[in-house]
């Protein structure tokens, strides 16, 4: 918790004021603004029409800080002093502290709170003044700028007519949209036909097992997948027939060893082969299978046997830059499956027989619940999930001068959500620990120490107030942001040009969690900021449904 001061900071603008500028503010008030060598205000007075002073604001420019520390002083008529709000900010303009007191016309402390936030964390405390004790005492900050509502206490339960109405709808909007793609000329009309070739990524599990059947998909986009630890992505370069509508795959077919040919714009399934360390293959144009493109896959070394899995059950968090992952007894074929998101279709990247990682779609909102359902075999799943989203303001590639500085504003929106039975520490997906450690050399897994908890309890019986019970509260979301052009730009505040911040549930008290940095350019040019958002929390249970007698699991 940040240092409570005892008395607010003062400090006097005229011995470092050059000019004096005043405006006419109506109702016969003035408003006269003190400038220093700078060029900046270091005071604002009310005065008025008696010229008596009503009002009174002072900035202070610490060297190096993004924003000025401001005190300001409200007047009673009489001159005396009737309030005084002092903020103070970090050196990247993050919130640090208010502190406002109040007196009466005699001068009599009656009122006022001290609100401390700790920017790295988004922990807020507050205080307000006990007038009979003559001191603060510690009070629940509220709802609002400095304290949200808490996410809800209950994991959503489903009902099996709401997972298949849900599914249903999301059929529908599949259908749809299939029929609007194929609507689209596959060839040009006309002739000369030009050829232009273009990249296209094959993206499958990353864990390939001899002998286990798994889908994959065949992605125009292939950067979008590049380090996604779940899936791998092989590059394919193939001469399409136009730069227009046809430059698509819909005109091509992908073919594995023992597999017919299957379209290339649909998911692509195979049974891995059995023999060898790699195996070929095939892309080649619809109803031509010479000449092919072709393509060597090889086979991960020393793969484990996936673990068969009973039910199913997913990330408590998926983020909308990743793929989510559900772990189930699905058959590796993902034309056989179905997933939504609430009631919009979800695509299925790629599918062993014990996993599936799907694709968040796009319109998809973070925070709050966004349910998972699922369709596999004669069962229908629901899967309490909640989207988040780590997002970046402005773009995350800007342009800066030497010399120049921008605001940046980070924003992670998710898990605040959480029900209060899933902030559980865990490791879900297991790939998730092995990026951290990448990223932060010598990460450990968050885990609640059981004796420390019971004493906490104990406390809490007691009537006494523990602050520190939300700290050691299940898991956490690891953010790291790391500066991706050190030879152009520094991070002011960072170390080593990078942020580090392991957040747990209270950093989520008022929903979102933010924080601000500033950019300082040492040459000029274009800047990358690199963020990460992995969560680390225990798999939360899919509530399974049989499909009723007479219906059947559309895939």
């Amino acid at each position: 918790m940040l240092a409570i001061l005892s008395l607010p900071i003062l400090w006097t603008a005229s011995a470092v004021a050059q000019k004096t500028v005043a405006k006419d503010a109506g109702g016969g008030r003035k408003l006269e603004l003190v400038y220093n060598s700078a060029d900046q205000v270091v005071e604002e007075r009310m005065l008025g029409p008696d010229g008596k002073v009503l009002q009174k604001t002072e900035y202070q420019y610490r060297p190096g800080f993004f924003a000025p520390q401001e005190v300001m002083t409200f007047y009673w008529p009489d001159g005396k002093v009737k309030q005084i709000t002092e903020n103070s900010y970090d050196e990247n303009s993050n919130f640090l502290l208010e502190y406002i007191q109040v007196f009466d016309q005699s001068g009599k402390h009656v009122g006022g709170h001290r609100l401390t936030h700790d920017p790295r964390t988004n922990v807020f405390h507050c205080m307000e003044w006990n007038p009979a004790g003559q001191d603060y005492k510690e009070v629940k900050c509220p709802a609002g700028e400095e304290g949200g509502e808490e996410g809800p206490e209950e994991v959503k339960k489903f009902t099996y007519d709401e997972v298949t109405k849900a599914l249903d709808a999301a059929r529908e909007t599949a259908r749809q949209e299939q029929k609007q793609r194929r609507m689209l000329p596959m060839a040009p009309t006309h002739l000369p036909v030009t050829t232009a070739n273009r990249e296209v990524g094959l993206v499958l599990p990353v864990q390939l097992q001899p002998g286990q059947r798994v889908s994959g998909s065949i992605v125009s986009d292939p950067a979008k997948f590049d380090g996604m630890p779940q899936v791998t992505v092989l590059r394919v370069t193939l001469p399409f027939d136009s730069d227009g509508d046809a430059s698509r795959l819909q005109g091509w077919n992908f073919e594995a060893p023992g597999e017919e040919a299957q379209r290339a714009d649909e998911p692509v399934s195979f049974v891995v082969p059995r023999s060898g360390q790699s195996f070929e293959v095939k892309f080649h144009k619809t109803g031509n299978a010479e000449p092919a493109v072709t393509k060597q896959v090889a086979l991960p070394a020393g793969s484990t046997k996936p673990i068969p899995q009973a039910s199913f059950k997913a990330a408590a968090i998926c983020m909308r830059s990743q793929l989510c992952t559900v772990a189930g007894p699905f058959s590796g074929d993902s034309r056989k499956t179905f997933a939504s998101f609430a009631e919009r279709p979800a695509t299925i990247v790629a599918e062993t027989t014990s996993m599936a990682y799907i694709g968040i779609p796009e319109r998809t909102e973070a925070g709050s619940y966004r349910p998972l359902f699922l369709a596999e075999g004669q069962r229908v799943v629901g899967l309490p999930v909640v989207v988040g989203e780590l997002t970046v303001e402005p773009e995350q590639q800007r342009d800066l001068k030497k010399g120049q500085t921008l605001l940046v504003y980070l924003r992670l929106e998710g898990p605040g959500e959480l029900p209060d039975p899933e902030w559980q520490s865990g490791n879900f997906p297991t790939s998730n620990l092995a990026e951290a450690r990448k990223l932060v050399p010598g990460f450990r897994l968050p885990k609640e120490d059981r004796e420390d908890r019971d004493k906490r309890e104990e406390k809490d019986k007691k009537g006494k107030v523990s602050r520190e019970h939300d700290e050691h509260e299940g898991g956490e979301v690891l953010v790291v942001v790391k500066n991706g052009s050190t030879d152009l730009v520094s991070y002011r505040g960072s170390k080593d040009e990078a942020f580090i911040f392991p957040l747990r549930r209270n950093c989520f008290s008022r929903g979102a969690w933010d924080y601000k940095f500033v950019v300082e350019a040492k040459e000029t040019g274009t800047f990358v900021i690199k963020t990460w958002a992995i969560p680390f929390f225990a798999p939360v249970a899919g509530q399974e449904f049989s499909v009723k007698t007479g219906a059947t699991a559309r895939n």
